[in-house]
């Protein structure tokens, strides 16, 4: 799919989009006016409508009502905020679940999701999406000359709550794409490996759903049907784009997608980004220390999902929540500085959920641009100085985040996989992820995030954190990586089974082991709040391998000095690097601390010889657009103010104290630099 960006009406280049949802069906006309002043006041652009509006646009089968969505379009029009419109067909409406209950959709034990809460259809059923794409066309062919349409939004956070449906539409729709994947059973009782617990299948009508059963479920059936539900998700997607592409070929589409920590079993968005005009997400910040450096890691896997490109934050929120066990609010500042940190990762619009907070429903608590306390309240005070920060970082727009020296591979199918299992509960992949992505940003850089069959031979390092999954194709990549000059990074846990989730045999990690030089006979768990100490003062945790063999040109970084829960391990390799071809190879074979995985980066992989100083150090991302270099500075730290010298010109500053050569960044500050 061509990148395509939305254009403003009156054709400038040089606004960065600002907005969010906005659900004026929920409020008398009269309010409307009101919102249109405040959004002015606020330097709002764009608003996402129609997103859960169905029932609205088709209150009975066959009739749809356009004129009360004409005329807010028409407003904001004249007002000179344009529209994301969305299709509408997030949530069907109640007479059309009365009609055909067999669209909505069944959990693992067969029991019907009914109607109440949104998003209550099955991927798979071939009656929603007639319902669905006849709504979709309709919108399309009434809007399709309308210039306040900037872009196409289909549905609504696919994969976020109909993730998952066990139906018999579903059981056809996976016998389908299971023919398509392997084309015959042998090939996919071989992938299967049916002869384990008499799992043969004879007979295409003979594969379900994983439903639940006894003893657990077959792990490679699991994966293949996360598979499956997330491509089931795209095709129903590229149904919706298909129609809008063509009545509307000048308008770009998109879909909000929702990366790393707020999904649950989410699409395979690199995959998903590919087919998008222009990538959007939906984020949600962490109200913990964590929340910052999530925030960072999240903002750049987007940016590789998007290929650089510019992107969209569709949704973040103001302040708190409301459907986390405990909704903490945001902080002075940090509605800005978290804002800046999806910008200064290459978001040239920034959005939130929602624009005027509901005074009823199951989001009323839930946090807005114009919140119930109205103009005067603090959240709304702070979305005006966005808009007018937005404003004066307009120069940026269409410049691109410049690269990292490091690459960080990301994969869906490893996260799946591990779901299923193994080794340790304390295990979760996207925890493991995080943390040596935080040990990088503890080093004093900012990582891109890329997919295992992206193009990663181009970084001067490339890390593979705990990806489980490799199949033979990407390691001989990765042997030519490192042969050509590159430097590699395993940590444990990676390598270790192909596709179809079959263990590379001959020791762990299969897929690396002669490029590392290293050969793994044992996993050994590590028990919650134990630890193993290592010979060079380093800890490790949750996972370490037994290293049984290493290569004759091996380095031993780091050997087990002692742990007291398995005694086997002492005086064993744990942390390795070897010289290969013209570059090296390193291996980390347990969970090292914190600080140590931050020490490791920055000696071993960087080179560096002192750290550079963890969160109390700025972090710094760059966008750049030929010879011109835009720095955004951040404070990661949650309670000391840090200082800076004065680098630049100073383009914006939020939380931030001058002084004759040096900035005061108080905690949530944020400086940008300009040329």
């Amino acid at each position: 799919m061509a990148y395509r960006w939305p254009k403003f009406f009156d054709n400038r280049k040089d606004r960065i989009w600002f907005g969010g949802d906005y659900n004026p069906e929920q409020w008398p006309e009269h309010v409307w006016d009101e919102d249109i002043r405040l959004m002015q006041k606020a330097k709002v652009n764009i608003v996402t409508l129609g997103v859960f509006a169905w029932a609205l646009i088709e209150p009975e089968e066959g009739i749809f009502c356009f004129d009360w969505l004409d005329k807010i379009v028409d407003k904001l029009y004249q007002a000179g905020i344009a529209v994301d419109m969305a299709t509408a067909t997030a949530t069907p409406p109640r007479w059309l679940t009365d009609k055909h209950p067999e669209i909505l959709p069944q959990n693992e034990r067969g029991e019907l999701i009914w109607p109440g809460g949104r998003q209550q259809w099955r991927p798979t059923s071939k009656v929603f999406r007639d319902y669905a794409l006849r709504l979709t066309k309709k919108m399309a062919e009434h809007y399709k000359n309308n210039p306040a349409v900037a872009a196409w939004h289909v549905s609504n956070e696919l994969g976020c709550h109909n993730i998952f449906d066990y139906s018999d539409d579903a059981a056809a729709g996976f016998r389908k794409w299971l023919k398509e994947r392997y084309g015959n059973l042998e090939t996919l009782n071989r992938a299967w490996n049916g002869p384990f617990w008499s799992q043969i299948v004879t007979d295409w009508n003979q594969i379900i759903p994983p439903r639940e059963c006894y003893a657990g479920i077959n792990p490679t059936t699991l994966l293949d049907f996360k598979r499956f539900s997330s491509d089931m998700l795209l095709d129903y997607y590229r149904a919706e784009a298909d129609i809008l592409h063509t009545q509307t070929p000048n308008i770009p589409v998109t879909t909000n997608l929702m990366v790393m920590e707020n999904q649950v079993n989410p699409v395979d968005c690199f995959k998903w980004g590919g087919y998008l005009d222009f990538v959007s997400n939906d984020h949600y910040y962490l109200p913990d220390e964590r929340q910052l450096d999530e925030m960072i890691m999240s903002a750049a896997m987007v940016s590789g999902i998007a290929r650089k490109n510019p992107w969209c934050l569709m949704e973040n929120s103001t302040s708190s929540v409301n459907w986390r066990p405990v909704n903490l609010r945001k902080q002075p500042g940090e509605i800005i500085r978290d804002a800046l940190v999806h910008v200064a990762n290459g978001a040239d619009a920034v959005n939130f959920f929602q624009w005027r907070q509901s005074e009823a429903g199951a989001e009323k608590f839930h946090s807005a641009m114009l919140p119930h306390a109205g103009e005067k309240s603090k959240i709304y005070k702070e979305i005006c100085e966005l808009g007018n920060a937005l404003e004066k970082l307009k120069k940026i727009v269409g410049s691109r985040v410049e690269q990292s020296e490091i690459a960080v591979i990301y994969d869906y199918d490893s996260w799946w996989a591990y779901e299923n299992g193994l080794l340790t509960k304390l295990f979760d992949y996207r925890a493991e992820f995080f943390h040596w992505y935080r040990a990088i940003l503890d080093a004093g850089v900012t990582a891109d995030i890329v997919g295992k069959n992206d193009c990663w031979e181009n970084y001067k390092t490339v890390m593979f954190p705990v990806t489980y999954l490799v199949d033979s194709d990407v390691s001989k990549r990765a042997e030519r990586y490192v042969n050509g000059g590159g430097c590699l990074v395993v940590t444990y846990g990676a390598g270790i089974s192909d596709p179809c989730d079959h263990v590379y045999t001959g020791g762990y990690p299969g897929a690396f082991r002669d490029i590392l030089g290293v050969r793994v006979e044992e996993f050994s768990a590590i028990d919650k709040d134990h630890t193993i100490s290592l010979s060079n003062g380093w800890s490790g945790s949750i996972w370490a391998d037994d290293i049984s063999e290493i290569a004759g040109d091996c380095e031993v970084i780091a050997y087990v000095d002692d742990t007291a829960d398995d005694r086997a391990l002492r005086g064993q390799p744990i942390v390795t690097s070897r010289p290969y071809g013209a570059g090296k190879a390193m291996y980390v074979g347990t969970k090292l601390s914190r600080k140590d995985a931050a020490q490791f980066i920055s000696k071993n992989v960087f080179g560096r010889t002192a750290l550079c100083g963890g969160d109390e150090s700025p972090m710094r991302i760059r966008r750049i657009q030929g010879d011109k270099s835009y720095e955004f500075v951040f404070n990661r730290s949650r309670s000391k103010a840090i200082e800076i010298p004065v680098e630049q010109t100073i383009l914006y500053g939020s939380n931030i104290v001058m002084k004759d050569k040096t900035i005061v960044m108080e905690p949530s500050g944020v400086v940008v630099f300009a040329p």
